[in-house]
């Protein structure tokens, strides 16, 4: 092959393509090396002094230098390679993919960083392509492109956008106001005014999917969200107030019921780990009903899934201990009474 080049090359320009392709092969075995070894080692050594690098940092950093090293080996053949090494066009080439690459290492970092303190995927694509942006526009003006006509035709085309996508685009401002609110995050467990509840699952950049308990997924539009009425059980992460309803008969002492209602929701509580210990139940009676005396039983859980099982023991241990202290918890009854005719 090397004598068939010969024959249409001259001697000096092929001696330098060869030293060309030399360069480029030893920079590419050089990368490849790199990254299968020499970067597990730096992260091990990095261990061993105490500075730990994140996982996907470290896997992220790995793929841009690989990218680096390749375009070394190009930027270092085309300088020894028999040609024009003064085009420019070529010469910026290099420089925009470098300059590229690092904005798009920096935008991936940067979202890594965030990504605890936002970890929804919209805030994170949102950080990501703010970086992009400004980076993308630094880098032209760098390169003398006239940055007036791109904008003016940014700004035609976003119009034309907006209008043919005013739902999709009301979807991801609300999805933005959602995250920036904080009046709502993941893991939540929320009820809307339409009925639906669950624990929030995800916020993109569309939609919001709530995980109910019955395990399935409801997808509501962020424009729903943002102008519905929510109630959150886990805002501020702070203990939930529970309660159950009962009556007993008018004939009942009810500071007899008052203390049987306490003690046997203390039962449950003080055995249940989703329980708050230290809040003692307490009892406010509401009402004379039509057929017995309204009672609320008032107590405390961790999180709104202890709700539930907590409220089904009490209900359990209260009619049981209200049966053995003989206390009656009526049927609903009408008195009716019949008037006998004088005649």
């Amino acid at each position: 092959m090397f004598s068939f080049l010969q024959q249409y090359l001259p001697s000096h320009n092929f001696e330098l393509w060869l030293k060309s392709l030399g360069v480029f092969a030893a920079i590419f075995l050089i990368g490849f090396l790199f990254r299968r070894y020499l970067m597990k080692f730096i992260q091990t050594g990095a261990a061993k002094t105490g500075i730990v690098i994140n996982d996907d940092i470290f896997a992220t950093s790995k793929n841009f230098v690989s990218f680096w090293l390749f375009l070394a080996a190009l930027y270092a053949s085309f300088i020894i390679a028999p040609v024009d090494h003064t085009n420019a066009v070529v010469l910026k080439s290099f420089y925009v993919l470098f300059f590229i690459s690092i904005v798009f290492l920096a935008s991936s970092l940067i979202s890594k960083v965030f990504q605890k303190a936002v970890s929804d995927a919209i805030g994170v694509n949102i950080i990501k392509f703010a970086v992009i942006f400004v980076g993308v526009i630094l880098i032209l003006n760098q390169i003398g492109v006239k940055l007036t006509p791109i904008l003016t035709a940014l700004g035609v085309g976003s119009l034309a956008v907006a209008l043919a996508l005013q739902d999709t685009l009301g979807n991801f401002f609300a999805g933005i106001n959602i995250l920036a609110s904080r009046q709502i995050i993941r893991g939540d467990y929320i009820r809307l005014d339409s009925g639906q509840e669950g624990k929030v699952i995800e916020i993109n950049w569309r939609t919001t999917k709530i995980r109910e308990l019955s395990n399935s997924v409801i997808t509501v539009p962020n424009t729903k969200i943002s102008s519905a009425i929510v109630k959150n059980f886990h805002y501020n992460r702070t203990e939930l107030t529970a309660t159950v309803d009962c009556g007993v008969s008018y004939g009942s002492d009810l500071e007899k019921v008052e203390i049987t209602a306490i003690n046997a929701a203390l039962e449950v509580i003080n055995t249940s780990a989703g329980a708050v210990k230290n809040y003692i139940p307490i009892v406010r009676f509401k009402e004379f009903a039509d057929s017995s005396i309204n009672f609320t039983l008032i107590f405390r859980v961790k999180d709104v899934y202890s709700r539930g099982e907590i409220t089904h023991k009490i209900i359990k241990n209260l009619k049981k201990r209200f049966e053995e202290e003989h206390i009656e918890i009526p049927f609903p009854q009408r008195v009716v009474q019949i008037q006998k005719s004088s005649c």
